[in-house]
């Protein structure tokens, strides 16, 4: 297992290590609104609406409007959690005696 380290269930090679440094350094921020709010809410507040006016009476307008907010207000949650998550893995790879 040369190159490899093992943190929370899931073997990083060196790739995925310095992916995983990318991301760090570009700061808690830009993660949350990139992927939480643009990447998760955003794009779910949009599928959702998609769904919503397939399946019921909704039109897509009226769907979209408050899924457009809520949606991106969740995704700040998910970034969040993502991030700390995240950074466990981080510490995981700096002292992986821990």
């Amino acid at each position: 297992m040369t190159g490899n380290v093992i943190t929370l269930g899931i073997d990083l090679n060196s790739e995925q290590c310095t992916k995983l440094e990318k991301i760090i350094t570009k700061g808690k921020w830009h993660y949350i609104i990139v992927n939480g709010v643009l990447g998760w809410g955003v794009s779910t507040a949009v599928l959702f609406s998609l769904i919503q006016s397939f399946t019921s009476e909704q039109s897509f307008a009226d769907a979209i409007g408050l899924s457009i907010m809520l949606f991106p207000l969740a995704g700040v949650g998910w970034g969040l959690f993502m991030w700390f998550y995240i950074n466990k893995q981080h510490c995981k790879v700096k002292s992986p005696e821990l």
